[in-house]
């Protein structure tokens, strides 16, 4: 006999089956029990959907009812806010205050800061002035004083006046930055009195006591210059005049001329006989305590094995960039150097720029540096006082460093083609990979170019069509985005101090690239030369066309100090050494390479220069 499967079986049979029928299903008899009030707990289904539906139908009938009368209205509010949020913009204010000539930003624990808010893109200079005024002059009064005490201007997030009719909107469109920054510049109204306590005292500068002796025709100039200055000169003799302190305050000193005929008014044309005649101006700039600052003489003293640290604790005073220096280096056997002056200098300028490119940069045969933690702001202003200090004595420039870079801290704008420059920052292999895809994108291995993209952080599909607009994205993230913060530290160092044209600085990168043409025409040898010094001549000529460019600059900095072309002449003179003293010696100061005659062929002169230009530590011996 075949059972029926329970499965056949629903809820409303089973509540009508007895205890016997439902027996046959389950045996069990507390799972008889359990069922059946299993199935009498539950609803069906059907009404409990049902009754969902119903509930929800009841709730948004009774809502459409209440607001559909409202409904218009809200779509209307809807889109006048969308609107009204639309027209405004987020921006900073900062607050920079000029004191004493001496500009800085007012930090937020002495009441300034940068303060965030929306503003009305239509607004223009009158408003953000409102706007800055409302959060750093609150009431009228601020922690440096009362707002009727200063004179006020609007400044962009170049920190240049903004024009009045420039709105917020218009800014924003043109120089797409997320946040624009604008600063409100404060200086202090000077007073009546304040102005006329600087104008010098012209009579006060007249004194018979300090009178000395000059010649007619200095006489002369400075009695017409004294008539120009002071008009109102009057010449009074000494015992003619007498002077009385008045309890007024108003009246500082009275002369008794009431009807002496000794005394004359208006400018007069004094004769020899005067005693004015040997009187002459005192100038202060005379006096030898007001010695200039780039007269002054200043003494570094650079370790060998610290010169990096040196340069920049030394260089981190801003007031080197107007002194003249003279470097003293320490040997590693803390014993001092012997050698001194330009030559030196050039040396130290080549050794520290050597440590910035390992240190500092990234990038191959083009370099652009990069941020470090333990590098503050002051450092790599420190890093451009040496930029700026290297140019002006020695017209260094480290030409390594992306010449797109240079250009974004003289000009605010780049004019070399980033895309050739980044191809020159990237490593060979990734060279190859773009050159080949940018020429033939067909036949380029996708997964290394992929991989390239990858590493600097592509986010856009590559096509052959879009690849050169990528690359040209990368390499301003890469050479100017990026170490933005540096040129920003070093704009302000360089600032109106290195005076160039984008013409002039791409032919100082040209002229100071080392080439082997370039070095062997800079190779003075003397007019008359015997057979084997006309044969060593030719192994040095043969020597530098073959040496790498590294060794290039090696060989430039033996010579000069300079591993860049900084001079117009090497001269190269011939000296009688011994087997055992032959080697070459290099005069940096005066750029002068002395070498031996007695070289038997080129494989020995070149392995003999080359154990000197490998040489870790070149001591200058010779003052």
């Amino acid at each position: 006999m075949r059972v029926p499967l329970l499965s056949q079986i629903d809820r409303e049979v089973i509540l009508l089956m007895d205890d016997a029928d439902l027996a046959k299903y389950l045996p069990s008899y507390g799972d008889r029990i359990a069922l059946i009030h299993f199935c009498r707990r539950q609803t069906p289904s059907a009404k409990r959907k049902l009754g969902l539906f119903e509930k929800l139908k009841e709730k948004m009938k009774l809502r459409k009812e209440a607001n559909g009368d409202e409904q218009e209205p809200q779509t209307s509010n809807k889109k006048a806010s969308c609107k009204a949020k639309s027209c405004k913009r987020n921006i900073e204010i900062g607050w920079i205050h000029n004191e004493n000539g001496v500009i800085k930003q007012v930090r937020a624990r002495q009441g300034g800061g940068t303060r965030k808010l929306q503003i009305n893109t239509e607004a223009r200079h009158d408003d953000i002035l409102k706007e800055g005024k409302a959060l750093f002059f609150q009431n009228g009064n601020s922690t440096k004083g009362q707002e009727s005490d200063f004179e006020f201007e609007v400044w962009d997030f170049k920190q240049n006046p903004l024009p009045i009719d420039v709105s917020v909107g218009m800014i924003y469109n043109t120089v797409k930055l997320p946040i624009l920054r604008f600063y409100i510049a404060t200086r202090p109204i000077l007073s009546l009195t304040e102005e006329s306590s600087d104008e010098p005292d012209q009579a006060g500068d007249i004194s018979d006591s300090d009178s000395t002796k000059v010649d007619d025709c200095s006489q002369s100039e400075n009695l017409s210059e004294l008539e120009e200055t002071v008009p109102d000169v009057f010449f009074v003799s000494d015992e003619d005049v007498s002077l009385h302190s008045s309890e007024d305050h108003h009246a500082g000193m009275q002369f008794n001329v009431s009807s002496d005929p000794e005394i004359t008014f208006g400018p007069q044309q004094p004769t020899e006989e005067d005693f004015l005649s040997d009187t002459v101006i005192h100038d202060p700039c005379d006096s030898p305590q007001n010695v200039p600052n780039d007269l002054q003489n200043r003494n570094l003293t650079i370790h060998y094995s610290h010169s990096f640290n040196d340069m920049i604790e030394a260089f981190s005073d801003h007031e080197i960039v107007t002194q003249s220096l003279t470097v003293k280096r320490i040997l590693p056997n803390n014993s001092e150097e012997a050698g001194s002056g330009p030559g030196v200098l050039r040396d130290v300028y080549s050794n520290f720029w050597s440590d910035f490119y390992e240190h500092c940069t990234i990038g191959t045969s083009v370099k652009v540096p990069f941020l470090r933690h333990d590098f503050s702001s002051d450092k790599w202003k420190a890093v451009g006082r040496v930029l700026l200090k290297g140019f002006k004595d020695c017209k260094y420039i480290p030409i390594k460093i992306a010449q797109p870079l240079f250009e974004e801290i003289l000009f605010g704008v780049v004019y070399t083609d980033l895309k050739a420059t980044f191809l020159k920052f990237v490593s060979c292999q990734e060279r190859d990979v773009l050159n080949q895809a940018l020429n033939d994108f067909s036949s380029v291995d996708m997964d290394e170019l992929l991989d390239i993209m990858n590493t600097y952080e592509c986010r856009r599909m590559v096509t052959a069509s879009s690849l050169p607009g990528i690359i040209d994205e990368i390499a301003h993230n890469e050479l100017i985005q990026k170490p933005m913060f540096v040129i920003d530290c070093w704009r302000e160092v360089t600032k109106d101090l290195i005076s160039l044209s984008c013409e002039e600085i791409q032919q100082l990168y040209k002229d100071l690239k080392p080439t082997p043409k370039k070095v062997t025409g800079l190779l003075k040898f003397p007019s008359e030369m015997s057979e084997n010094q006309t044969e060593v001549a030719n192994h040095l000529k043969r020597y530098i066309r073959e040496i790498d460019e590294d060794k290039l600059c090696r060989f430039l900095r033996f010579c000069t100090g300079s591993d860049l072309v900084v001079t117009e002449a090497i001269q190269v003179e011939f000296t009688i050494q011994t087997d055992f003293t032959r080697r070459p010696i290099g005069h940096t100061c005066g750029m002068v390479l002395e070498l031996s005659d007695s070289y038997d062929n080129f494989p020995q002169f070149r392995a003999e220069f080359n154990c000197v230009l490998e040489s870790n530590i070149w001591v200058m011996d010779i003052v």
